[in-house]
C-alpha cells in the first residue's frame, strides 16, 4: 500500500474517530487488539479477504481456481503432512494449496491464513476444530547411549524395570513445549519416585519436539517423543523405544478455522481429505 507509519497510524484513528471506539491498546510494546477492535475484526474480516480472492482473480484470469492458505508448525508438517500431502493435490488441481509456517501463540481469528494446524486442545467460541492426530508420548534414546550407560537390554532389546530406572536416573530428560510430560509419564509407568520426579523437571529444554528428536538420535538425553515423529528414526535404528508404557496428551494436533471460513468450499475439501487421512493412521497397528 506504500503508507508510512505515521499514515497508518492517522487511518486508524480517523476510523476510531467515526466509530467512536477504540479499536487498539497502545503501550511501548506496540498495538493490540481491543475487545471491540477484534469484534470489528471478524465482522469484516470476511469482506477483505473476498476482496483480496477477487483481486487476484482478476489479476490472474481464468488460471486461477481456489486458492487456499493452511498455517502448520514445521515438525508436523514435515513428518506427518508433507509425505501425504500429494495425495490431495493430485485430487484436487483446482485448488491451490499455500503452507505457512505457525508461530505459537498467533490468534487465528487475526492472521492472513484460512485455517491452521495448530497444537492445542480443540474449538474454541468462534473457531472451529477437527482433531487429525492424538499424542500418546514414550521416551526413546539412541543405542549410544544405552551403551554408554552401562545397562543392558535382553534378546528382545528391552530393558528391565532396574535397568530402566538407572537410565532415567542418569541420563538427561529432555523437555519439550508439552509441559509436564515427564511427571505425567512417570506416574503413568509406575516408576514413580522423589529423586526421578524431581530430574522431570531439570532436564534441558527443546521447545520443538523436531529439535528434541534430533537431541535424542545425537545421544544428548532420553526424549519423550509421539510416534508420528519418531517412525523414521526407529525404522532406521538411530532410536530405542525404552518402554511400552505410553502417556497420552490433553493437547493434540487440530485442524481450526474461523467459523466465519465454513462456507470456503476449498478448506471444507481440505478438512474432508485430512480427516480420511487421520482416520486411516488411526486404523493403523501400533508399532513396537
Amino acid at each position: 500500500m506504500k503508507l508510512t507509519q505515521s499514515a497508518v497510524s492517522h487511518h486508524i484513528q480517523a476510523l476510531e474517530q467515526t466509530l467512536g471506539i477504540e479499536l487498539f491498546e497502545r503501550d511501548r510494546s506496540g498495538l493490540k487488539l481491543t475487545k471491540a477492535g477484534l469484534r470489528y475484526w471478524e465482522d469484516i474480516s470476511t469482506v477483505l479477504h473476498q476482496l483480496e480472492r477477487a483481486a487476484m482473480r482478476a489479476v490472474a484470469g481464468d488460471e486461477v481456481g481456489h486458492r487456499l492458505n493452511i498455517a502448520v508448525p514445521s515438525a508436523f508438517a514435515n513428518f506427518w503432512l508433507m509425505p501425504r500431502l500429494s495425495s490431495f493435490i493430485e485430487c484436487h488441481r483446482d485448488i491451490m494449496l499455500n503452507l505457512t509456517n505457525r508461530i505459537d501463540g498467533e490468534n487465528a481469528l487475526i492472521s492472513n491464513d484460512d485455517a491452521a494446524i495448530e497444537l492445542c486442545e480443540g474449538a474454541t467460541p468462534s473457531i472451529k476444530a477437527r482433531e487429525i492426530l492424538s499424542l500418546v508420548y514414550q521416551p526413546y534414546a539412541s543405542a549410544s547411549l544405552i551403551e554408554r550407560s552401562g545397562v543392558s537390554r535382553d534378546s528382545n532389546g528391552a530393558l528391565s524395570t532396574d535397568e530402566l530406572m538407572h537410565l532415567l536416573s542418569n541420563a538427561p530428560l529432555i523437555r519439550t513445549s508439552m509441559v509436564g510430560a515427564w511427571t505425567a509419564w512417570i506416574k503413568a509407568s509406575g516408576l514413580s519416585s522423589p529423586s526421578l520426579a524431581e530430574r522431570a523437571e531439570q532436564g534441558p529444554v527443546y521447545a520443538q519436539a523436531s529439535l528434541a528428536l534430533s537431541a535424542a538420535m545425537g545421544g544428548i538425553g532420553i526424549a519423550l517423543l509421539p510416534k508420528y515423529i519418531v517412525c523414521g528414526a526407529m525404522d532406521t535404528g538411530q532410536l530405542v523405544r525404552l518402554s511400552a508404557v505410553g502417556w497420552k496428551a490433553n493437547r493434540g494436533y487440530f485442524l481450526r478455522w474461523p467459523a466465519r471460513q465454513s462456507g470456503n468450499l476449498a478448506l471444507m475439501r481440505f478438512e474432508a481429505w485430512i480427516a480420511s487421512q487421520a482416520e486411516a493412521e488411526a486404523a493403523m497397528p501400533t508399532r513396537d
